[in-house]
């Protein structure tokens, strides 16, 4: 990791470390495109838009002959409106949503739902956070990489070590491994962390404890927070790697 992204990463660990615990983090998955995209269309057509009528097309959400863009519109627009009846209306309709639409029916239920709390509760979620793999409560979820120093399987002793040392250095800084795959090069690792987690330490602690045990693991590593990488983005990614642990500090736009 080079000196200008170090230094980036550490300002978004600052920023995440400084907060308290007046932000909301979106948790679905949901690829940062169709993210992108729903935000740029709910600012737009939220300006000078009555709730009623807004209210009076709802019903056209369920109607097989509406449009996707149409859907798309009233999605966004009845998001915005803080009331109990619109979110049991949202949540019916994202338990069977056009299959076009799966993505924008959980922002909208995720957005109303976030809306209405401060609504009824009296309180003002001043930041929302978003990222391609979601995350649960107050934490992130990444897809992480950890890369065999030998190109071949590892042996079912170093599986076991590897599995145990991740699960305790996780369980110590207040996180969770959620699913673990052991590929030929390497191991890959769904995991959720707190937002002001040191991941660089985190994972160098971890393959520091298992190459204990034999010298197994290369010291670098990839994550990301934008999505789950397939089997030939990391080989693509392996083709050209060097030495060096490799962070993906391109985190989503804070809104």
């Amino acid at each position: 990791m080079d000196f200008e992204n170090e230094n980036m990463y550490n300002r978004i660990q600052d920023f995440f470390s400084g907060m308290n615990q007046n932000f909301s983090l979106i948790e679905d998955p949901v690829d940062v495109n169709v993210q992108m995209n729903y935000f740029e269309t709910s600012f737009r057509l939220r300006e000078n838009v009555k709730e009623a009528d807004i209210l009076a097309q709802k019903d056209d959400l369920f109607n097989p002959n509406s449009t996707v863009e149409k859907k798309k519109m009233l999605l966004v627009q009845l998001a915005s409106i803080p009331k109990p009846e619109i979110y049991r209306f949202l949540e019916s309709y994202a338990k069977n949503p056009d299959k076009e639409l799966i993505d924008w029916s959980k922002m909208a239920l995720q957005e109303n739902k976030l809306l209405l709390e401060s609504h009824l509760l009296d309180k003002n979620v001043q930041v929302v956070i978003s990222t391609g793999l979601g995350g649960k409560g107050h934490k992130l979820r990444y897809f992480v990489v950890l890369i065999n120093r030998e190109a071949n399987d590892l042996k079912p002793y170093q599986q076991k070590v590897l599995k145990d040392e991740i699960n305790y250095v996780l369980q110590q800084n207040d996180g969770e491994l959620e699913h673990m795959n052991f590929m030929n090069r390497y191991t890959t690792l769904r995991i959720v962390l707190p937002l002001s987690s040191d991941l660089t330490r985190l994972f160098r602690d971890g393959i520091n404890e298992c190459n204990q045990f034999g010298n197994f693991l290369a010291p670098d590593f990839l994550v990301t927070n934008l999505k789950e990488m397939n089997e030939a983005e990391i080989n693509e990614a392996l083709s050209t790697y060097h030495p060096v642990a490799v962070i993906d500090d391109d985190f989503p736009p804070v809104e």
